[in-house]
């Protein structure tokens, strides 16, 4: 029997029936990106605009990818049901649906980018690295479009640029893999001493890492499958999968700041009442010139992003006032609006 390749009566599995088990993958994540922007709209209600707008955005990103990839499938495996000249065309939907994919990694990869801007002390040239990694990602994948929707409407044509597509999950991976790297290396210089529990600080430099570590692995399968399986559709089912991977990527770590921030409480609480012997103390230490954070609620602060946190970084540990309670006061109600709670 002769291998599933993209050529004329040979097997399905490895090509049309990759594209099926990508669709399966993507809908399953799907549901799992439901659920969680449900969860987040419904806890996070005082986050700022610009947040609640990005996981809008991705959401309506991501629904436009999936109904491009069901309609693929359904071309090929329904409406050309046993027309076998029809599986060696790209349809239009096959082509599009990595604009969604890009622009759902480039949004989601500026937010990191712009999470590492801030708990980096605001590094121009490392954050600009990021960017320009984004950037040449999502230039690549434009490229790849146009010429895939222009000139190269076969399968067997579009090998030919499959260059693009390995530069895609190469630039791809590169960027996620610097962001965590920044992101894991600026919380273990953190001044860990001042926790009660160091434990702690390991916890989060490991939920950091599983926040990248899923669409890291996807764009590397997918940049195996390109290499060392070129005649087949294997690929796509990875790259199908990768949009939703950062979308939930996003959502899990936003999503995840009420249970971090029940951890810093407490930990924070132990750490002020030993060193001040006064629970109600309100006042929190300052982030070092040397921009090394200083205390667990630094450490939450910079992983949240919100613009509360920024005022808490400009105010030197306090809130301006501008929330009831009074200049500088931290009471426990605006404790849960500074992180976004409801």
């Amino acid at each position: 029997m002769p291998s599933a390749t993209l050529q004329p009566g040979a097997p399905l599995d490895n090509t049309m029936g990759a594209l099926y088990l990508g669709v399966v993958g993507s809908a399953i994540l799907y549901g799992i990106s439901l659920l969680q922007t449900v969860l987040y709209f419904t806890r996070y209600r005082r986050d700022p605009v610009y947040l609640k707008a990005l996981v809008f955005v991705t959401l309506i990103l991501e629904t436009l990818h999936m109904i491009l990839i069901m309609h693929a499938v359904y071309y090929y495996l329904i409406t050309n049901y046993y027309k076998t000249s029809e599986l060696q065309v790209v349809v239009w939907s096959v082509a599009i649906e990595a604009v969604p994919t890009g622009l759902t990694a480039a949004l989601v990869q500026s937010f990191y980018a712009f999470r590492v801007y801030r708990i980096s002390a605001k590094d121009v040239r490392l954050t600009g690295v990021i960017l320009l990694l984004v950037g040449a990602t999502s230039a690549c994948g434009t490229a790849w479009v146009i010429l895939a929707l222009s000139k190269y409407p076969s399968y067997d044509r579009l090998r030919t640029i499959s260059p693009l597509a390995i530069s895609i999950n190469a630039l791809s991976t590169s960027a996620d893999v610097v962001i965590t790297a920044t992101l894991c290396y600026m919380l273990h210089k953190s001044r860990a001493q001042s926790l009660a529990d160091e434990s702690f600080l390991s916890r989060l430099i490991l939920f950091t890492i599983n926040t990248g570590l899923m669409t890291s692995l996807c764009a590397v399968a997918a940049l195996i499958s390109i290499v060392f399986s070129p005649n087949t559709l294997i690929y796509a089912s990875f790259y199908f999968c990768v949009g939703r991977l950062y979308t939930n990527a996003l959502l899990a770590s936003l999503n995840a700041r009420s249970v971090i921030r029940g951890h810093i409480r407490d930990v924070d609480s132990n750490f002020h009442n030993h060193n001040n012997g006064n629970s109600n103390n309100n006042s929190y230490p300052t982030i070092g010139r040397s921009g090394v954070l200083t205390a667990p609620v630094d450490i939450v602060a910079a992983t949240e992003l919100a613009d509360l946190e920024a005022e808490f970084y400009e105010n030197g540990g306090g809130y301006s006032g501008k929330r009831k309670g009074g200049r500088g006061q931290l009471a426990s109600d605006e404790r849960s609006s500074a992180f976004g709670e409801s």
